[in-house]
């Protein structure tokens, strides 16, 4: 489908992100810095870059095959996300800031004990991993069939060593700012995929029309019709589908799993703010991220399955299908830049997020247990960059494992994994903000109770031949970690004083409003909005070269339009960047 124009204009934009890391590199002075941008944050960056780690290539591969396949049913996920997003920004955000920590590690440590944190933070780090490697998996299996003579491990290997290069460059300052210039990049890119849809299938009238229509719009709906003989419990995409789905996803968005987001941001409000900034590009994310595979469905069904020999694996395909059946001649590798920087996005946050549990949690206390001494505080920036190498290389490992995975979707393996593994940790990360009268020990009944059906069930199933569905698997999870930690509550007055001034602390801690000027000193935000105008007209001039491989008009128009938005917005942050720094100066 591509060409060798398509590798020269990916490693040219690849060439430009280390830049930026390289750039925003100049700001980090101690790990601080290095794993949470000094807390400075401005509530735009911070806030694309919380829209950009919930996207990655498994958005255009992985949710892409479970939309072609049920239509509207994934809207749970997305439903779920913007909620999140929206609770955030009425208080929880403000709460996480407010924490004042690094890592939400400490946050565990402070609440429940060290134990408790050392027990969480490994499965966490096990967790942060695994999603990376599905993020650069996935690109991998968006691009390969794409580009000529490209294959998976190389183009695994690849992407990885670039991104592990420029987080090591530029920790959480260069993971932020990289995300705010893909998050241009790629919206503006499924914006023009999302319109060509629109076109191409005679208006929206017509879309929608044509999907009322199909035959396949019975799988399309967004509750789907049980069949004969099966309950909501077993068959997919149905009513209890749909609901476990939400409340699995809607308590991972809100959960201090992703609250560690808002620890970069200078203060509760600007979290606030950033919270409210991802929820409505989320908004925009129901529309262009759910339009190509629909449309895939109904009208290039016979090139989607063409794609690979086994119908599940071929879906994955339809948003690239799509993609390159619409977009005009010489202009598809603008969607190739799109599902890096989608890929790069989540894939940058995860080694970020990891190094920074590894260095300031897991290996103090490895070092104390095995009777090490401590390490320099003075060298921990130059642990946390080892650190992103050595994340870099897991990742890269685990994303090949995937590579095995040969005749199951990964939209649904991924569904059972969050579902089994990741809710129960989950759920006493999201009840400890709201339920505060617990005993320590209370994480720990929480993903005892939440990890128990998980393994009778899967016992069950390997000794008998029954098969649960994924609803039922996390309905029980639900059930055990919800009520594990609950119970906890009746063992409150038995806490010794001593814990209960150290919880009312804490609680009393996060409830304070940080005062920027006293707790972080001075701001930096006309540094962050000159640097990523720079690199946005500089992207937008990028993209006007390819006005010369590209001959056909819809194409130049296209290449004119996205260069034209990605340019113009990155001239309107250099230009207010220049007014703040002119206030600062006088």
């Amino acid at each position: 489908m591509g060409s060798e124009l398509d590798l020269i204009i990916v490693g040219v934009y690849m060439c430009v992100l280390v830049l930026i890391g390289l750039a925003f590199g100049r700001l980090i002075k101690n790990g601080s810095d290095y794993f949470r941008a000094g807390a400075q944050g401005s509530w735009w960056m911070v806030g694309a870059s919380m829209f950009m780690a919930g996207i990655s290539a498994y958005t255009f591969v992985g949710n892409a095959a479970g939309i072609y396949m049920s239509g509207w049913s994934p809207l749970a996920i997305y439903f779920a996300n913007i909620a999140g997003f929206l609770v955030a920004a009425a208080f929880l955000a403000a709460w996480y800031r407010q924490m004042r920590i690094v890592t939400y590690a400490e946050a565990i440590r402070q609440r429940f004990g060290k134990t408790a944190e050392q027990i969480v933070t490994h499965l966490l780090v096990l967790n942060g991993f695994m999603w990376s490697g599905v993020g650069l998996y996935t690109l991998a299996v968006f691009i390969v069939p794409l580009i000529p003579g490209a294959n998976l491990p190389a183009v695994i290997l690849g992407v990885g060593i670039i991104v592990v290069i420029y987080c090591t460059v530029g920790g959480n300052w260069a993971v932020m700012a990289n995300d705010f210039v893909q998050g241009l990049v790629l919206l503006v890119a499924t914006v023009i995929i999302t319109t060509l849809c629109f076109i191409n299938a005679g208006g929206i009238g017509e879309f929608f029309s044509t999907l009322a229509n199909s035959p396949a719009a019975a799988d399309l709906k967004m509750i789907n019709d049980l069949p004969a003989g099966e309950s909501t419990w077993v068959a997919k995409y149905g009513v209890a589908w749909f609901i476990i789905t939400f409340i699995v996803q809607f308590a991972n968005q809100t959960s201090l799993f992703q609250g560690v987001r808002y620890f970069s941001a200078k203060d509760g409000r600007e979290a606030c703010k950033a919270s409210l900034f991802a929820g409505a590009m989320m908004t925009l994310g129901l529309a262009i991220f759910f339009i190509p595979p629909i449309y895939a469905r109904l009208f290039l069904e016979p090139e989607v399955l063409a794609m690979h020999a086994s119908p599940v694996k071929a879906m994955e395909y339809s948003y690239s299908v799509t993609s390159f059946t619409l977009l005009p001649k010489g202009t598809f590798s603008i969607m190739i830049v799109a599902i890096f920087a989608a890929a790069i996005s989540s894939l940058d946050t995860g080694l970020n997020r990891n190094a920074a549990l590894i260095i300031r949690d897991l290996m103090p206390a490895h070092r104390k247990f095995f009777g090490i001494q401590p390490f320099n505080p003075e060298r921990e920036l130059i642990y946390g960059k080892i650190a992103t190498v050595l994340s870099g290389a897991v990742v890269i490992a685990i994303a090949m494992i995937y590579l095995n995975i040969k005749d199951a979707s990964i939209f649904d393996v991924m569904l059972t994994v969050i579902a089994q593994l990741i809710f129960p940790q989950v759920i006493p990360l999201l009840l400890f903000l709201f339920i505060r009268k617990v005993p320590r020990w209370s994480i720990l009944s929480s993903l005892a109770g939440g990890y128990l059906p998980s393994i009778i069930l899967w016992l069950i199933a390997k000794t008998t031949g029954a098969v649960f569905s994924y609803q039922v698997r996390g309905l029980w999870v639900f059930i055990g970690g919800t009520l594990g930690f609950v119970i906890a509550r009746l063992f409150w007055y038995r806490v010794s004083d001593e814990e209960k001034k150290e919880t009312e602390a804490f609680y009393k801690n996060m409830q304070t409003p940080v005062d920027f000027k006293k707790e972080i000193g001075a701001g930096n935000d006309s540094f962050q909005l000159i640097m990523i105008g720079r690199f946005a007209m500089l992207l937008g001039a990028l993209f006007l070269l390819l006005l010369i491989p590209v001959k056909t008009c819809d194409g130049r128009i296209v290449v004119s339009i996205i260069a034209g938005i990605i340019g113009g917005i990155g001239l309107l942050m250099w230009l207010a960047g220049k007014r703040i720094l002119k206030k600062e100066r006088h």
